[in-house]
């Protein structure tokens, strides 16, 4: 992984004469100084959280490439999450490589960990995404899953992602993304819509449906800030999978008491009677480190004294 390291950061100098090299590096984490049971740990997010990215173009922005490790702090060393080869002519762009694209894709305001469903599926894997250029608004997308194993090329076609995207002005942006498989099969539809038309307030609604495994989810998100120093959400989710239905029901709000502190207090509930209800005090001391002290209660009382960290450069 060092040798790996050393050499992509020797290419960035040499190429920096002549290209637009850069890299990206971004830390995440959580140390739990104190909880409930007078107990502490050390977490790191990692699981792709923790990356480093180094990208390089040349001096117009007609192609580039770029290469991402997915866990910079795991023990097994370098392992590469995406990477790709990039080219932009006059009407199109296209990418080749190991996939993570989420230019077709939609999540709501908050989404992550607030709701069971909370965002539509990207492109990923090894393909060839040929994208236009945006025409009006208007983006469309196809990705040839090409893989590393010899394949009829039929059956590539058969299980191409076609993407649509448009942006409104004055209203908002909606996507499409079918992630077709007529071979296996196992076709799944995304959609999703952005509305931003109203001051303050962001309106996200989006859904996939398998339609080879009798699964069908859905969820709305809204994220209001026209209060002073307040910021409100509210996310719902639903999803059904043969036969069984589950929900889950997340609001929050949080108050900005002065530059650096702030006040939060949320709750969520779901299908079977499940509930949890919280209240957080958050410390900020800039420099991607800061401290919350919270309580709550989801059936059982819990509550922490935690320093978060979180870099990127």
């Amino acid at each position: 992984m060092k040798k790996l390291i050393v050499l992509l950061l020797a290419f960035a100098m040499v190429g920096a004469v002549s290209a637009q090299v850069t890299t990206a590096i971004g830390l995440y984490g959580e140390v739990t100084v104190i909880d409930q049971a007078g107990q502490g740990v050390f977490t790191r997010y990692g699981n792709g959280s923790d990356t480093w990215t180094f990208k390089a173009s040349d001096k117009d922005g007609k192609y580039g490439i770029s290469l991402t490790d997915q866990n910079i702090l795991d023990d097994s060393g370098f392992v590469v999450r995406d990477w790709n080869f990039w080219w932009k002519g006059q009407y199109t762009k296209v990418i080749l490589g190991s996939l993570r694209n989420a230019d077709f894709r939609m999540t709501l305001p908050y989404w992550y960990g607030a709701t069971i469903f909370g965002g539509t599926d990207r492109i990923t894997g090894y393909g060839v995404l040929i994208e236009t250029l945006p025409k009006n608004g208007l983006t469309f997308g196809v990705n040839l899953p090409f893989g590393t194993t010899a394949a009829n090329t039929v059956d590539v076609l058969k299980k191409a992602d076609l993407g649509v995207k448009y942006d409104v002005k004055g209203l908002g942006t909606f996507v499409a993304l079918f992630n077709a498989d007529f071979v296996t099969p196992a076709n799944v539809l995304n959609l999703g819509g952005k509305i931003t038309a109203v001051k303050n307030l962001t309106a996200v609604g989006i859904t996939q449906m398998k339609f080879d495994a009798d699964t069908y989810k859905a969820a709305l998100g809204f994220a209001y800030s026209g209060i002073d120093k307040l910021a409100a959400n509210l996310e719902a989710a639903y999803t059904y999978t043969a036969g069984v239905s589950a929900f889950s029901v997340w609001a929050q709000g949080a108050y900005s008491v002065s530059d650096k502190l702030s006040a939060t207090a949320g709750g969520s509930i779901a299908n079977g009677g499940a509930y949890d209800v919280y209240a957080k005090l958050g410390y900020d001391y800039g420099n991607g480190l800061s401290s919350e002290a919270g309580v709550g209660f989801d059936g059982a009382f819990y509550g922490a004294l935690k320093v978060y960290y979180s870099v990127a450069f």
